[in-house]
């Protein structure tokens, strides 16, 4: 049995992925509602605006619909779907000028009282300017692995490069963010 062969019998979202090539818009409600809040953090968190997150989101649940009968299980449909994103993002932000700022919703947590609540908004704006001081490739890497919880190897697949180059851009992110962070008291 060949690797694409395990993944997709592993792989959760397999049978919604045979449900929309076979045109079932349940399945694709399905995986939507499976890695939609998902698609759409990183969305926002690349483009820095909710708005074009979500047109981006819909284009990418679009490209899933139209592309399902094409996907060959190299990779996760999770994986599949946050590449889709991406390569959206990036080609609307070579159409407009990039403005990346950190989302909201990712670092924000569950209901607090209003003095844990100051001080989370605190400590998320200083994180947020901290990441904006990481080059954009060690972001990138970071916002994946920290904010999806994805692993290496599925950030390698996600941006085109080997499992190594993400380890070492995950491993100096952290170290400038450290760095930045403890300058600013943190």
């Amino acid at each position: 049995m060949g690797m694409a062969e395990q993944r997709q019998q592993v792989d959760p979202d397999t049978p919604l992925m045979h449900g929309i090539a076979a045109g079932d818009v349940r399945a694709l409600d399905a995986l939507y509602a499976r890695h939609g809040a998902a698609l759409l953090s990183f969305l926002i968190a690349r483009l820095g605006d909710r708005q074009s997150a979500e047109e981006v989101l819909q284009d990418t649940m679009m490209a899933a619909w139209r592309e399902a009968h094409n996907f060959r299980h190299e990779s996760s449909i999770r994986t599949w779907l946050f590449v889709i994103a991406r390569n959206r993002a990036t080609n609307l932000q070579r159409k407009h000028r990039p403005t990346l700022t950190l989302l909201d919703e990712a670092l924000s947590g569950g209901d607090t009282g209003p003095l844990e609540k100051v001080e989370k908004l605190e400590a998320q704006d200083k994180v947020r300017a901290a990441l904006h001081h990481l080059p954009a490739p060690q972001r990138e890497v970071l916002l994946l692995v920290f904010y999806q919880q994805m692993t290496p190897t599925e950030v390698a697949q996600v941006l085109g490069i080997s499992d190594g180059t993400v380890k070492s851009r995950l491993y100096r992110a952290k170290e400038m963010l450290r760095r930045v962070l403890q300058q600013r008291g943190l």
